[in-house]
């Protein structure tokens, strides 16, 4: 008899040491997944949390990490985030990450950007933020006041780059995070250069959205630049296609014409001299340092070259450009490009 009651004791103790190790040491994220993303969304409680697990396939043992998560409280506690879970967490280190609200970064790559509402639309894909809250502040004057912009030229308060944060950053920090990199980027130096050029920080942006668009080329940049900068110069019109397709919102237009050239609108810089009222896109450093360091040159024009390398030639009077521009354009028909 006493035997057998020691061995129902070393059972029952061997039973509580294995649940005790399945409750808290034992790996419970499946090795299906080197790691995997869970959103937690605010308000989201024990039960939602669990069936978002569940739906991921993502625990081993279900049961242990509810009975250990309801141990430590954290029904009604679940910190909202952006969670990469990973091969071999046990169930006390997913309780801690999610009672503790230990979020994994999430990355903002801002690039090719064109317009207010494709930023919008970037920053609500990168954050818990809905986009349209985003865009309300965009197109808010007194928020973009407070950062140094009108809402026309919001865009040239922010600089294209690779950024970190967390998916709950709220969206006011996140757009005055944003903001502090351009005014850290705009520095003496760079600020004396504008002058010189007698400009001010946006309208090099303006420009710099333009050179930006013209070119693929990095090295053509500063060449560009200095073209634009001569007509300025002498109050000639920029005549840039790119503000005609960003005037149109024809972004995936291939070809100027007559119809993009007719528009009304303050970006036809065929029609209007000066800079327009705002960027056609989100500039690069290097088409901003590309302003503000031009080629100085006798350039007043510049076409694509018809070999289609990407590369301009550029022309000091109108009719050494005419001849670029007609080989150009018959290039274009003889690729079909409408």
């Amino acid at each position: 008899m006493r035997i057998f009651i020691a061995i129902l004791i070393l059972t029952a103790l061997g039973v509580m040491s294995w649940t005790g190790w399945e409750l808290l040491m034992a790996d419970n994220i499946r090795t299906d997944y080197t790691s995997r993303i869970i959103k937690i969304y605010p308000e989201q409680d024990i039960e939602e949390l669990a069936d978002q697990l569940r739906q991921n396939k993502l625990l081993r043992s279900e049961w242990s990490f509810l009975l250990l998560a309801r141990l430590k409280n954290l029904s009604g506690n679940v910190k909202p985030g952006y969670y990469r879970l990973t091969t071999h967490m046990n169930n006390r280190q997913l309780v801690n990450t999610f009672l503790a609200g230990l979020q994994s970064p999430v990355k903002l790559v801002i690039y090719n950007i064109s317009t207010r509402e494709q930023f919008a639309g970037l920053l609500g894909r990168t954050f818990s933020t809905d986009s349209s809250a985003f865009l309300d502040s965009l197109r808010h004057p007194g928020f973009c006041a407070s950062i140094g912009v009108d809402t026309e030229a919001v865009l040239t308060a922010f600089i294209p780059d690779n950024y970190e944060f967390y998916w709950t950053n709220p969206l006011s920090s996140t757009l005055r995070k944003l903001h502090s990199v351009r005014e850290q980027f705009w520095n003496a130096e760079r600020l004396r250069k504008a002058e010189s050029l007698k400009l001010n920080a946006k309208e090099v942006m303006v420009l710099a959205s333009i050179v930006q668009r013209e070119s693929i080329k990095q090295s053509d940049m500063h060449r560009i630049a200095g073209v634009y900068l001569n007509r300025l110069r002498i109050r000639m019109p920029l005549q840039a296609d790119p503000t005609l397709v960003f005037a149109t919102r024809d972004f995936s237009a291939r070809r100027i014409t007559s119809w993009h050239k007719s528009i009304e609108s303050p970006y036809n810089t065929y029609k209007n001299t000066g800079l327009p009222p705002g960027p056609i896109c989100m500039p690069s450093r290097a088409a901003i340092d590309a302003v503000l360091n031009p080629e100085i040159s006798n350039y007043l024009y510049f076409c694509a070259n018809p070999d289609m390398s990407g590369y301009s030639i550029f022309s000091r009077n109108f009719n050494e450009h005419l001849k670029v521009a007609r080989q150009y354009q018959r290039r274009l028909n003889e690729l079909n490009i409408r």
